[in-house]
């Protein structure tokens, strides 16, 4: 007995040590495991986002309840830095409301069944036009210790009708997570988004 006590605390002691991997977590929604936003009232992601070089962390979290806009229903996302959030998915494609416009029109920030490099107009807001390009379809991809599946990588860009472009960069969404990295420039300030933790319903 005493030669399996220490073996015992030696696994207790790796398994404590063991990476965490959001492909390990589990939802509590077959449907979720499959889509590119999971909806599951409760569920918990936290983003760490860098401006230049400033750091913060925020929570983004699905609330119980749903919300109709423009003739269609939207489950209802509260994000610490933007407030209130509506998403909706339609098969394979997703939408979100631009809530702090004034307008909040609704934009197609993805299309899951796109190829690589095929592009579509996501919406338009005012003098702003919103498109996007599937640029790869990834496997696997790890972040920071963490592994994800099935990863779409997406370029956004914002250009007004003038032909300036304010807003320009990468956006990677993992099937079962969401949206785990965004990378890119807004009015020519380099801006990062990471996910660093998440709790799944």
């Amino acid at each position: 007995m005493k030669k399996i006590i220490p073996f015992v605390i030696l696994l207790l002691f790796f398994a404590a040590c063991k990476k965490p991997k959001v492909k390990d977590i589990q939802t509590n929604n077959s449907v979720d495991s499959l889509t590119y936003q999971p909806k599951v009232p409760g569920s918990r992601w936290t983003y760490t986002r860098t401006i230049l070089l400033n750091n913060t962390n925020y929570n983004y979290e699905r609330l119980a309840t749903d919300t109709v806009h423009l003739g269609n229903t939207y489950n209802v996302f509260y994000s610490d830095v933007d407030g209130a959030q509506y998403l909706r998915q339609d098969g394979d494609k997703y939408y979100n409301v631009l809530t702090a416009s004034t307008n909040k029109p609704p934009l197609l920030v993805l299309d899951a069944s796109k190829n690589i490099n095929e592009s579509w107009v996501g919406g338009v807001n005012g003098s702003d036009t919103y498109t996007y390009t599937i640029k790869e379809k990834i496997p696997i991809f790890v972040l920071d210790g963490f592994t994800f599946k099935n990863v779409i990588k997406v370029y956004q860009t914002r250009t007004t009708t003038s032909g300036s472009t304010t807003l320009a960069g990468d956006t990677y969404y993992a099937q079962g997570v969401g949206m785990i990295k965004t990378e890119g420039t807004v009015s020519g300030i380099p801006v990062t988004i990471k996910l660093i933790y998440l709790d799944l319903k």
